[in-house]
């Protein structure tokens, strides 16, 4: 009876406990525990994973024996000043001042998230104090790619002649600021790593939202309407006027505006006047003071035109900084918008109809799946897929989806000539049904014909992210580097104002029967039986080492086989698939078996090696396994392609064989746990990973 198929079943592992929205400690160090250590041994923390020490300020331009870090000294609090405070009163932008760093990004967004002081109250935990309980240790949270992390820092900061270096507050004994930057530097590695970013790339680590920015001199003609729809999401938006130079910086206009200045927007209206609809925009500069003096300003005479009961409801009046404009005068003079789209696990529980948030970790691996841009059509199919299905009722509505794509942990990479990537994604209409039945050959045949619907531009930021009204249905979702070969990590995520899936586009993991069966054998069996006679020797059994002979004599008269020599390890892997005595030897009808499968495995890699290199690259190497009966998912495709590929994930033809060897061992035993024989096994991810990895030893 022939062997039939098998399939492995996987399901999600019972001891996934991770809930969303819990904190957890950034490299496992616990605030309480070391805070109560601290207090019990009568000691100041001091933090070993971010130390004292000239590493922590830089590489380059603050680096050891650079002329901005000579004469740093790091002091703590008490050092520096008399009576500390980790805040005084409440936190306010005014309390940011930017130091010696080029991190005016990061300081905008923090002096922004002062007027959330929900969102801030996360970010930072109120209960710091030089007081009450004082051992040196302070804590803060950011998100970090689906995650939230505790990171804890010491109190120790650089300091020259007295003064802080880097980021100060206002009010000369107020710490907070000091101590948010620190822990900031210390999740990106060093404060270096801080020079140079963008305000929306902090947005995102202060609240697990999705910031998008739009050019206001090119806007989307229903721009009005996503403000409408971002402030009643308690949405955060920052407006701002480019500056040409660094002198610029902070000039005020002559309708009273601040350039190079992040103003928020608070609030929205539509008025009558003069038998129009009138959008109006309600700003707040952070200084609590300077306000634009035109249309709608505070003291304009257009409020006396409207109805009463309204203008005493929407006009405000002082130098308090707050004051609405018309929507045409704020796409005159500002020049961009950021809008951070709070996640549902950051928005305030009473927000009305809250965004329905969809997020995947990936990775772009060399060789494996960093297939670049479409440019490249070699390699594009094997970038990582995901379909989103977008529901709706109505076939003709347009729903709103918001896709983000962020590339993981480059600021650290810096110190090593690492930075970011070009990135982007594309976006495809799919009819047909894409899932985990999905071939690896109809996958290539799919995605080459698709035409985009959607292409973000390709650029050299942590993330991409862009918005698009579209009709329910399902769409192919393809993030890639612009260049191929390219690696790092990702986060993927999609907000939508409907229900959405987001699934990755993967195979089912099966061995077709064929994989266990004897290949059928070119010649005679008396002339087949004559060659074992001559090779097996006396004992009348093949050796591993009389396998690598074997292997080394008939490759050597085939030059379109490259191999490694063919080392015992491979050769004891091939002979353990048809070694039933389990001697290390294969008698007759044994070592025609294996044979038989090695002269298959040699018709697979000559016709899948189509560049005629000797080797397979992962493209080839996918379809030759399809082709050989087994279809694998990407995780163990990638730990293949780690395990026999070489520095450029090509893989020779011994090293194919010893896989296809290590492929028939794991099926088989999966076989063997198929107790009911139906064909089908259940296994937890990690499990399955275990039996993967573990089989193929020698």
């Amino acid at each position: 009876m022939a062997p039939t198929d098998i399939t492995v079943r996987l399901v999600k592992d019972e001891n996934d406990t991770s809930v969303k929205g819990e904190v957890t400690p950034y490299v496992g160090q616990d605030y309480s525990k070391l805070l109560q250590g601290c207090l019990q041994q009568g000691r100041l923390f001091e933090d070993p994973y971010f130390p004292a020490e000239p590493k922590s300020l830089g590489y380059n331009q603050l680096g050891p024996w650079s002329p901005e870090a000579r004469g740093i000294q790091w002091k703590r609090p008490q050092e520096i000043c008399q009576s500390p405070q980790f805040i005084c009163e409440d936190m306010k932008w005014t309390d940011i001042c930017q130091g010696q760093l080029g991190n005016c990004w990061f300081l905008a967004a923090a002096a922004s998230l002062t007027l959330y002081p929900l969102l801030m109250k996360r970010v930072v935990p109120p209960q710091g104090s030089f007081d009450k309980e004082y051992a040196g240790i302070f804590h803060f949270q950011f998100w970090q790619y689906g995650l939230w992390v505790d990171v804890v820092v010491d109190d120790r900061l650089p300091t020259k002649d007295g003064e802080l270096v880097f980021v100060t507050s206002a009010q000369k004994n107020e710490f907070w600021p000091a101590l948010l930057e620190k822990a900031y530097a210390k999740l990106n590695g060093s404060y270096e790593a801080l020079n140079g970013g963008w305000v929306n790339e902090a947005f995102v680590d202060f609240t697990g939202g999705v910031d998008e920015s739009v050019d206001l001199k090119t806007p989307p003609p229903n721009l009005y309407k996503v403000i409408q729809a971002a402030v009643e999401k308690r949405s955060l938006m920052g407006a701002s006027i480019n500056v040409l130079s660094q002198q610029e910086s902070e000039m005020r206009t002559t309708e009273g505006l601040v350039k190079g200045h992040a103003y928020s927007i608070i609030g929205v209206a539509e008025v009558e006047y003069n038998g129009r609809r009138i959008p109006l925009l309600r700003l707040r500069n952070p200084w609590g003071k300077v306000e634009w003096n035109g249309r709608w300003s505070d003291d304009s005479p257009m409020w006396s035109l409207l109805d009463k009961s309204l203008s005493e409801k929407l006009q405000v009046r002082g130098e308090d900084g707050e004051f609405w404009m018309q929507m045409d005068d704020f796409l005159r003079y500002f020049d961009t918008l950021e809008i951070c789209n709070l996640s549902p696990d950051s928005a305030c529980s009473d927000v009305p109809h809250p965004w329905n948030a969809n997020s995947f970790q990936g990775r772009w691996v060399r060789g494996h799946n960093a297939g670049g841009c479409r440019n490249n059509r070699v390699t594009f199919w094997t970038n990582p897929q995901f379909l989103v299905t977008l529901h709706g009722e109505d076939e003709k509505s347009l729903i709103t989806l918001l896709a983000s794509l962020l590339q993981k942990d480059r600021r650290k990479g810096r110190a090593i000539g690492r930075d970011f990537l070009v990135i982007g994604f594309e976006i495809y209409k799919v009819k047909c049904c894409l899932d985990h039945t999905s071939s690896v050959s109809q996958r290539v045949e799919t995605v080459s014909s698709l035409i985009p619907m959607v292409l973000t531009p390709y650029v050299a930021k942590r993330d991409v992210t862009a918005r698009f009204e579209l009709p329910p249905g399902q769409y192919l979702v393809i993030p890639t580097t612009f260049t191929p070969h390219e690696e790092s990590s990702f986060n993927l995520r999609v907000f939508t104002e409907t229900e959405n899936t987001l699934t990755e586009i993967d195979c089912e993991v099966k061995a077709k029967g064929e994989v266990f069966q004897e290949s059928a054998l070119r010649g005679s069996m008396e002339e087949f039986n004559r060659h074992f006679q001559r090779l097996s020797g006396q004992d009348q059994e093949i050796s591993p080492e009389e396998l690598q002979r074997i292997l080394l004599q008939v490759t050597s008269k085939h030059t379109h086989l490259k191999t490694d020599g063919f080392s015992q390890d491979t050769c004891a892997q091939l002979l353990k698939i048809s070694d039933s005595s389990g001697n290390r030897k294969l008698q007759l009808e044994e070592f025609k078996y294996l044979w038989s499968k090695i002269k298959e495995w040699e018709h697979l890699f000559t016709r899948y090696d189509t560049d005629r290199s000797g080797t397979m690259d992962i493209r080839e190497l996918r379809l030759a396994l399809e082709a050989a009966g087994f279809q694998l998912n990407n995780k163990l495709v990638e730990s293949l392609c780690l395990k026999y590929g070489n520095d450029l994930r090509q893989v020779d033809f011994d090293s194919f064989l010893s896989c296809l060897a290590h492929l028939v061992g794991v099926f088989e035993d999966c076989r063997h746990m198929d107790q009911n024989e139906d064909g089908v096994v259940s296994l937890g991810e990690q499990q399955w990973l275990q039996i993967a990895c573990r089989q193929g030893e020698p």
